[in-house]
C-alpha cells in the first residue's frame, strides 16, 4: 500500500535507517541483516520465520511462536542446521521480579491453587462485534485470547512450576473464537 510505503520512508529519515524494504525476499539478502524480527499475525509465524533461517538470519518471533509444536520443532531443527538463534518475543520471565518470586516460591510450603489474570481489551474488539472478523479474533488464523494475551499467563505459570500435569481451559466463546478464558 502507498501509504505504508511513505510511512516506512519517514520512519527512514527520521531514525536514520540505511534502507526500506516492502520485499521480504530483498531482505534476507542483504548480508547486513543479521536478524529478523517477525510480528505478523499469528498463522504468518511460521512460514517467515522459516524463510529467514533458511536465510541464515537470528529470528525473534513474536508470540505463538507457531500454531502446532510440530512447527515449532521444525523451526528448531533449522534454527540449529544454520547455527542461529531462535527466540520468542516474550519478556515477563526474564524480568528481576520474576526471579525473585521464583526464588521466594520455595519458602512457603506446597502451592495448592495458581490463578493468573492477564486482561486487556482489544483494539480491534469493536469491529469484532460489527462482524469485521481480523486475524487477531480468526481461529483459522491464530486468534482468540488464548494465543494472544493468555499465552503471558502460560509462560509466567510454567516457568515459576514446570511442565503441568494437566491443562484445562474455560473459553468464553463468541462467533467461534475465544474473546476470554
Amino acid at each position: 500500500v502507498e501509504s505504508d510505503k511513505e510511512n516506512m520512508e519517514k520512519l527512514k529519515e527520521t531514525y536514520s535507517i540505511k534502507e526500506v524494504y516492502t520485499d521480504f525476499n530483498d531482505a534476507l539478502a542483504n548480508p547486513e541483516i543479521d536478524t529478523i524480527y517477525v510480528a505478523l499475525p499469528n498463522d504468518l509465524h511460521y512460514v517467515f520465520a522459516k524463510k529467514a533461517l533458511e536465510a541464515k538470519k537470528h529470528v525473534i518471533c513474536e508470540k505463538p511462536f507457531t500454531l502446532s509444536l510440530e512447527q515449532l520443532l521444525n523451526l528448531e531443527k533449522i534454527a540449529a542446521e544454520n547455527e542461529v538463534i531462535l527466540v520468542e518475543a516474550i519478556t515477563n520471565q526474564y524480568l528481576p521480579n520474576y526471579a525473585s518470586i521464583k526464588e521466594e516460591l520455595k519458602t512457603i510450603g506446597d502451592i495448592k491453587i495458581v490463578e493468573c489474570n492477564y486482561s486487556q481489551y482489544s483494539s480491534r474488539y469493536d469491529l469484532f462485534k460489527e462482524g469485521t472478523i481480523l486475524p487477531a479474533f480468526n481461529p483459522k488464523k491464530g486468534g482468540g485470547a488464548l494465543m494472544d494475551i493468555n499465552i503471558y499467563n502460560i509462560h509466567f505459570v510454567v516457568g515459576l512450576f514446570g511442565k503441568p500435569l494437566s491443562v484445562r481451559y474455560a473459553a468464553n466463546v463468541e462467533k467461534g473464537i475465544d474473546t476470554s478464558g
